[in-house]
């Protein structure tokens, strides 16, 4: 019995742990974190106040752990390996199309994964533009997709001018940064509780031809 107890409460810890982390996850997206207090995430969350402590030792703990949950889905390295293991396309106009329109593919596959809630994506980004709560993770995972899609755009176009290459990069990632961190449909311009996987699979075709068509590769 104190086995299967001990396996009970452990659960129980391990539920209200994620919960907190969700909880503070919404609101730190939304508000940010200095204008959230421990109190509010324990009620958003329907645990007492000192569960914070006892799961993160503090706020900024509990922080940390928001970010390492929110970068889970970037932490595979798919994009730099892929770039790294396929440097033989840029030989041929088709490969150089094909390296763009996969790269492309893999960084918005990341953006919004099965089973990620939405204030993820918002937290990151805020972040990103405020420089708070980052931690060199997160700002390493940022600068090697940079560094990925600048490599192309210098690969493809011959073009060493490193401005030119974050421009280009910047046209890729920012359209899906921005739609996927937002709560509002831009189908409907309407707050929306979901997530609208057909207008980024449309936005993403759309960055793809751009990118193309900016390095003369349009089909």
């Amino acid at each position: 019995m104190a086995v299967a107890s001990e396996k009970g409460t452990y659960r129980v810890s391990e539920e209200t742990r994620a919960r907190l982390i969700h909880a503070a996850g919404e609101l730190f997206a939304l508000r940010g974190v200095e204008a959230v207090t421990v109190r509010e995430i324990a009620d958003k969350a329907d645990a007492v106040p000192n569960a914070v402590r006892y799961h993160f030792g503090d706020k900024a703990g509990l922080v940390v752990a928001v970010e390492d949950f929110a970068l889970t889905p970037w932490q595979d390295g798919k994009l730099q390996s892929y770039c790294a293991k396929n440097e033989g396309l840029y030989a041929t106009r088709d490969g150089c199309r094909q390296m763009i329109a996969d790269a492309i593919d893999i960084f918005y596959a990341h953006l919004m994964p099965d089973g990620q809630p939405m204030w993820a994506a918002m937290f990151l980004l805020r972040a990103l533009l405020t420089s708070q709560w980052l931690g060199r993770e997160h700002e390493e995972i940022a600068k090697q997709s940079m560094e990925c899609f600048c490599r192309i755009f210098q690969k493809v176009s011959g073009n060493d001018d490193h401005l030119s290459a974050v421009c280009w990069s910047m046209a890729i990632i920012s359209p899906g940064l921005i739609f996927s961190s937002s709560m509002l449909d831009y189908t409907t311009m309407k707050k929306s509780d979901g997530f609208n996987h057909t207008f980024l699979r449309r936005l993403q075709a759309t960055v793809t031809r751009n990118a193309l068509l900016a390095l003369g590769l349009e089909p």
